[in-house]
């Protein structure tokens, strides 16, 4: 598979994953699950993409960027693997279908292009 297509894949999957991060700031309950919203949740949600979001456009955007330092490369999509592993394991406990097909596709995305980086 050329890298180009590579890295393409991996902009598409960790710019999902941002979109669902900013999404859930607007409507928690996407997340919860809850009927009623708490100031909890609403601050657990703000920070979570307070995270995520910076994180998901260094993943999509670090390819094209940085290509020729491969360490660099590897070392933040080795992270975006690894966090997308956890969040389809979180899944995997709240049985969620969507929460472990979408964070496994994106690790597997993520990972292959570490490999190819």
């Amino acid at each position: 598979m050329p890298i180009a297509v590579l890295q393409v894949l991996n902009a598409f999957a960790a710019t999902i994953s941002t979109v669902s991060s900013l999404l859930v700031v607007f409507h928690p309950r996407i997340m919860s699950k809850s009927q009623e919203i708490s100031a909890g949740e609403r601050f657990f949600a703000q920070m979570y993409a307070a995270r995520a979001v910076p994180f998901g456009i260094v993943t999509a955007v670090i390819p094209f960027v940085a290509a020729s330092d491969v360490a660099t490369v590897r070392l933040v999509l080795m992270a975006a693997m690894a966090v997308q592993i956890v969040d389809a394991g979180i899944g995997v406990r709240r049985r969620e279908q969507a929460m472990i097909v979408g964070p496994s596709i994106a690790a597997i995305v993520h990972g292959t292009m570490a490999w190819y980086a």
